[in-house]
């Protein structure tokens, strides 16, 4: 059966009831390119997912209008998109902005520039690849995708494309995760001895006593549910609560993980590459909704011997913890503190051999990026192998034993039960292809 993604345009419009629409949204061929131009001015935005993730780019976004503006908002909840295009249309006066209940007619608009994907995790490869083959650059939320799998193939398509592709890991952008990762790499604790790595506990709890409820009018739960195994509607089991369901997401070892990893592997010299060896142990619920761990315990170790522990901690928020001769240094959203004020001091520094690259602004250099055609801070393969690595650990605590990874195959060695885990079967007739 064919994909829903490469769907031929006759048998899409029929699918959708879109044959009414043909004229004024043409559907794009996947096989076909199409030649779209970098945005010289302003450049048009299209939103997929209008939830809670969304909510900080409609902020942002719609506080630029001289160079951004969003004309397209998608969600399969019908409350949820009119929010979305009613906001927008607010801001600006006007009642341009489109509300859509289905990605792919987003997707195929050749007004639209860019697409933010902000969807369950689940969905972020299906409609980022979407997007890219239909000539749009893409802003996916972290982390970049659910599987190891989807996420090569996210980057074969950002190459295949040549279409910009950003991943929403914003610490790139904060001078301060950028003052510590040059740092590190400057050997400016020496030797590095460990990377510590904490993110918050579960925020939500559901006991074993939910039942299934009615779809509530409005919300396509079939589409909701997409290429996840089906499961029953519930208000507990929804919209953000889907983080701490494993069909849907990895609780907060992608969610926050992905944030804390992705400064680890900045600082590592490790954004083409990955650890070599993972082991973990994490405390799962034992029946109720919820599947994924309350209490994430692992650690990924480079070849250079070098370990990187990632693990819940359940006061003070998320942070790292960066451990090496000549001391420590914590650093978090909020903070950043040294066992000797002298490495604070030493980081301000000019000078330094080795320069990363500077973001102030996640959004402004994405479409910075847009524009110049470059590859953005925080370019999809990074964003792979940063969500690769949340995925080791995912992988070895739900196994509970020790596994040896190829970063360059991108296979566990010697484990075929552990390769099977890098990527999962979609629900028919959604396909990667």
């Amino acid at each position: 059966m064919n994909s829903p993604l490469s769907l031929s345009r006759r048998q899409f419009l029929q699918k959708s009831g879109l044959a009414a629409a043909a004229a004024t949204a043409p559907l794009i061929l996947p096989s076909g390119l199409r030649a779209q131009k970098a945005p010289s001015k302003q450049i048009t935005v299209g939103i997929v997912g209008s939830g809670n993730i969304a909510d900080s780019h409609y902020g942002a976004l719609l506080g630029d209008k001289e160079n951004v503006r969003i004309i397209a908002v998608c969600d399969v909840d019908r409350e949820r998109r009119d929010e979305g295009a009613a906001r927008v249309n607010k801001t600006y006066g006007n009642k341009d902005c489109k509300a859509y209940a289905d990605f792919r007619e987003l997707n195929r608009r050749d007004d639209v520039d860019t697409v933010f994907v902000c969807t369950p995790d689940h969905w972020h490869a299906l409609v980022a690849i979407d997007a890219l083959r239909n000539g749009k650059d893409v802003y996916v939320e972290k982390p970049m995708t659910l599987t190891i799998e989807e996420g090569r193939a996210l980057v074969a398509a950002a190459r295949k494309y040549n279409r910009v592709a950003q991943h929403g890991t914003q610490h790139r952008s904060m001078k301060r995760f950028h003052d510590v990762a040059e740092f590190i790499r400057n050997d400016g604790l020496g030797k590095l001895h460990r990377i510590e790595c904490y993110i918050p506990p579960n925020n939500r709890h559901v006991g074993a006593t939910w039942k299934p409820e009615p779809v509530p009018a409005g919300l396509d739960w079939d589409m909701w549910v997409g290429p996840a195994p089906w499961r029953p509607y519930s208000s507990l089991g929804s919209h953000y609560n889907f983080r701490f369901i494993s069909d849907f997401a990895y609780g907060q070892v992608t969610n926050w993980g992905a944030h804390y990893l992705d400064i680890g592997q900045w600082a590592m010299n490790a954004d083409a590459g990955g650890p070599v060896e993972v082991e973990g142990h994490g405390e799962f619920p034992s029946s109720g909704l919820f599947t994924n761990a309350t209490n994430v315990d692992f650690t990924v170790r480079y070849a250079n011997g070098t370990p990187m522990f990632c693990r819940t901690r359940y006061e003070g928020g998320g942070t790292s913890r960066f451990v090496g001769e000549r001391g420590w240094l914590d650093i978090s959203r909020g903070r950043m503190s040294a066992s000797n004020p002298d490495l604070l001091r030493e980081m301000q520094a000019p000078g330094k051999k080795i320069q990363l690259e500077l973001s102030n602004n996640h959004h402004d250099n994405f479409f910075s990026c847009v524009r110049s055609r470059k590859k953005p801070i925080a370019d999809v393969e990074i964003g792979h192998r940063t969500t690769t690595v949340c995925n080791l650990g995912q992988i070895a605590m739900v196994l509970g034993r020790k596994l040896k990874w190829d970063p360059v195959k991108e296979e566990f060695v010697g484990d075929d039960m552990a390769n099977r885990l890098r990527g999962r079967a979609m629900r028919s007739p959604w396909a990667l292809t």
